[in-house]
Order: structure tokens, then sequence, then C-alpha cells
């Protein structure tokens, strides 16, 4: 009999076993969904009123940073030096460019006149991180001349690579800050549980495994962002429910391979 029970238990566990993607499937199958579903997003929330457009291209940019991050860290992993002068110029061209998008960012951002979105708390963020941009563009200008005159001060690359991470952080919490009151907490709450993380884990670091172990996770995110938006009293903003419905079948169509 109890031999009988451990057959039953242990075919219960392998019914129960969480599937998972290998490396080949997840770049074939699970990384083009993936990218399709925070194209749609980030479509979608510009939908909102008086949401910055310009902020789409920031983001892109600041993720479009990991590479050249990784870059500098592998050619200096402790001091900045002239081993990695040509990344440190890579990413004083990219942190410029970036900041130009910023400024301008800045300078067409008005009151709104939805009462429902108050964008002092984005205007407030976004100081944070043109601040945060400017500092880190500072050190590496200093950097880059105190390699060139061959001098002996060198700066720590660990801090600079913390710096870079931090500004995703700050463009992050611009992001939600811009989405008006009204849907702020539904957004914040998948932002942070489902963008941010397939952001940083997979489309950065193409980390297949993070996808295996949170799916059920990311699919709990994903499915009360949608019943919040279509399935209460909240009424989804106009333009919006097909770029939701588009991230619903994207998502279904990934995860039948875990079922």
């Amino acid at each position: 009999m109890k031999f009988i029970f451990l057959i039953l238990f242990a075919l219960s566990l392998r019914a129960n076993a969480q599937k998972a993607l290998g490396p080949e499937a997840f770049q074939s199958s699970a990384r083009p969904v993936l990218a399709g579903i925070l194209n749609d997003f980030y479509q979608m929330i510009t939908l909102f009123p008086d949401f910055p457009k310009e902020l789409i291209s920031i983001v892109d940019e600041i993720d479009d940073l990991h590479g050249a991050k990784e870059n500098l860290r592998e050619k200096c992993p402790r001091y900045l030096t002239n081993s990695c002068l040509e990344s440190i110029n890579a990413l004083r061209v990219r942190l410029s460019s970036i900041q130009a998008k910023t400024l301008k960012l800045v300078a067409n951002q008005k009151i709104s006149s939805n009462l429902n979105m108050n964008p002092l708390g984005g205007m407030r963020t976004t100081n944070q991180f043109q601040l945060g941009l400017e500092e880190i563009k500072g050190e590496l200008d200093n950097s880059s001349l105190i390699i060139k005159a061959g001098a002996s001060d060198k700066k720590a690359t660990y801090p600079i690579i913390k710096k870079i991470d931090e500004l995703s952080t700050y463009i992050s919490l611009t992001v939600v800050e811009y989405i008006p009151f009204l849907y702020q907490d539904e957004f914040r709450h998948f932002y942070f549980t489902f963008i941010h993380p397939v952001q940083q884990q997979i489309s950065k670091h193409k980390n297949y495994e993070f996808l295996n172990k949170n799916i059920n996770s990311l699919n709990f995110s994903l499915n009360l962002l949608n019943q919040s938006l279509t399935k209460r009293n909240k009424k989804t903003p106009e333009g919006m429910a097909p770029y939701l419905l588009m991230i619903h079948n994207r998502w279904n169509s990934l995860f039948r391979y875990y079922l």
C-alpha cells in the first residue's frame, strides 16, 4: 500500500511539474513575443491624455545602454583606464543623446488640463533623472580627460555602473507618474511586476531561467491588469482595447508552452 502511495505521489508531482523553455526555445519563441508585449504596452500608455510621447524614446535609449555598460565593465572591471577609453566615449555619446531628449521633454512639459492627471510627480522624477544623467556624463568626461592626460588618478568602475543602473529606476518611476490617477495603481503594479522585470531580466540579460521561474507570477500580473481594465467598473481609455487584447493574446501564445 505504501509503495502504491509513493507511485501515485510521484506521478502527481510529475503532472504538476512546471514546464520550462530551454535557451533555444526561449530565443526563438519567447523573446519575440515579449518584445511585442513591451512595444504594445508603451504604445498603449501614450494614448493617455497629455502623456509625453518623447518619454518612450528615452526609455528605449536607456534600455539600449546595457551593451555599452557591459562593455565598459568587461574592459575595465575595477578602474577606468586607457583600456576602456573607447567604451567611455561611446557611453558619453549615448548619454549626450539621452540628455538632449530629456531637456526637450522638460521644455515641453506643462500642467495638464485633465483633472485626473497631475504631471508634477513626473516632472520631479524627470528632474532626478536629468541630474543623475548629468552626474554620470560629467564623471565620464573627467575620466576621459584624465586618461588622455596620463594622470595616475583613476575612477572606480563600479560606481559608474551603479549610477547607470539607477537611471533605469528613475525613468521607470517617471513613466508611472505620468499615468492618470484613475489608472495609476493598476499600471504601477503591472509595470513593476511585469514590464520592468521583463525589460531587465529578459530583454537585456536574456535570462530565460527568470521566465521559467516566474511564469506564474507574470501571468497573474498580466491577467490582473486585463481584469481591472475590462471586467471592473473602470472604463478602458479610448483606443486602448485593441492593444490590451493584443498583449493578452501574445501572452497566451507564450503561456501555452507552460501548460
